[in-house]
């Protein structure tokens, strides 16, 4: 009989099926984990496939929102360099084109800020108020336009939203002085002296040590003086 050669159709079946069948026992992997491979071996393909498509798109997404955000800033630079009306227009197509992005939020209260420039007060707060709803906290923009929400409530007579505010500054750093300040102000504008000498005290607290001859505090301590003489 003649010799099986090394090319033969049938040999190579053979030895691919034979090499193919013991990969994993040369990986040393238990039997158990063989036999599931082995009998789970489609759907562990399909999983792969579906698997590596996810990366994929995961991947082709996040390239696509990195340029986005790239554009909006571009586009945010832009508008704010602008000259009116062309910076109002181009604010506006900020929000509406690169919606979601950080250079939209940004936009978005620049236009509050120019309705506060124009005395429209009520308007400015209602949005202020819209941007910080798609914000988190955590966002350095939250407590600019929380601030911003407080002033233009306080400047609209609305003393009590404008209170709810300056009470939440208190507790952010870098807007504790506006918080109490402004929450005394507003204390003060409703006739509260006392709810205001109160605010005033609390505040006056928070200064030690080197902070003692800060220009605040001294701010602060003539307003006490002045509204304990009124009492």
């Amino acid at each position: 009989m003649a010799e099986q050669s090394a090319f033969d159709k049938q040999h190579i079946q053979e030895s691919s099926h034979s090499e193919g069948s013991g990969l994993l026992e040369h990986l040393n992997l238990p039997p158990v984990v063989v036999r599931f491979v082995k009998r789970n071996k489609k759907s562990l393909q399909i999983g792969a496939v579906v698997t590596g498509a996810v990366v994929v798109c995961l991947t082709l997404y996040s390239s696509y929102r990195s340029n986005r955000i790239q554009d909006g800033a571009a586009a945010l630079a832009f508008a704010m360099q602008a000259a009116e009306p062309d910076r109002h227009k181009a604010l506006v197509g900020v929000t509406t084109e690169f919606s979601g992005t950080p250079s939209a939020y940004w936009a978005g209260a620049e236009l509050a800020h120019e309705l506060m420039k124009e005395g429209k007060f009520k308007e400015a707060a209602e949005q202020y108020g819209a941007v910080r709803k798609k914000i988190n906290a955590t966002d350095p923009l939250f407590a600019l336009l929380s601030f911003g929400l407080a002033q233009a409530n306080e400047a609209a007579g609305l003393f009590d939203a404008a209170a709810l505010e300056y009470s939440a500054l208190q507790k952010i750093d870098g807007y504790t002085g506006e918080g109490f300040t402004g929450l005394a102000r507003i204390y003060e504008a409703q006739k509260k002296e006392k709810e205001a000498l109160a605010v005033y005290e609390e505040y006056i607290s928070t200064f030690t040590g080197q902070n003692q001859n800060d220009p605040a505090k001294i701010a602060v301590d003539e307003k006490i003086i002045r509204l304990k003489a009124m009492q």
